[in-house]
């Protein structure tokens, strides 16, 4: 029974990791060259699943363009930018499945006098999954030249406070390899 209840807990914890925690991955343009990119300015992408408000949209792009000029990038509207950044959002439907078994056995040895009751009961719970995607686009040859994801950043966000905390991070997280070196 202490071992039953032991693995829900720890199934738990799992549950409660995945709607806590994202990972980062990027990929780039190895021939690009980034080290002539100053400025930068938006596109918008008809990429992503939606699942997000106008107020997380407001939240990241703050974060983007705070993350860019924290590396010495100047956004430009009036006049040819050198790259161009969208930011989207991609949200899946994801089940988590937790079963816990409770039981009371008796016996000894192999075989002789072992007998065993029990009852399990499974349960499946249903959330979203949220990720936040960032590509970068050469504005001359309207090439992608870089991509990060932060997947799960956006799971879990119940209030504004957890937005607020989580998807700055995220974002930092996510253009720490920008540019490559």
């Amino acid at each position: 029974m202490r071992a039953a209840t032991l693995s829900a807990a720890l199934l738990s914890l799992v549950f409660l990791g995945a709607c806590s925690s994202y990972n980062v991955t990027y990929d780039y343009d190895v021939t690009a060259s980034y080290g002539r990119y100053k400025t930068f300015d938006y596109y918008t992408s008809k990429k992503g699943t939606g699942g997000t408000t106008n107020l997380m949209d407001k939240r990241v792009r703050a974060a983007v363009e705070k993350e860019l000029q924290a590396k010495g990038f100047v956004m430009e509207t009036k006049a040819d930018p050198d790259f161009l950044v969208t930011y989207y959002p991609i949200v899946h439907d994801r089940k988590v499945r937790t079963t816990t078994h409770m039981g009371w056995g008796w016996g000894w040895g192999y075989r002789p006098m072992y007998g065993r009751m029990g009852v399990s009961s499974s349960e499946v719970r249903h959330y979203k999954e949220g990720t936040i995607v960032i590509e970068i686009v050469d504005f001359k040859s309207n090439q992608m030249i870089w991509q990060g994801a932060a997947a799960g950043a956006l799971t879990g966000l119940n209030n504004p406070e957890d937005a607020d905390e989580v998807v700055p991070k995220a974002v930092r997280d996510i253009l720490a390899k920008f540019p490559p070196k």
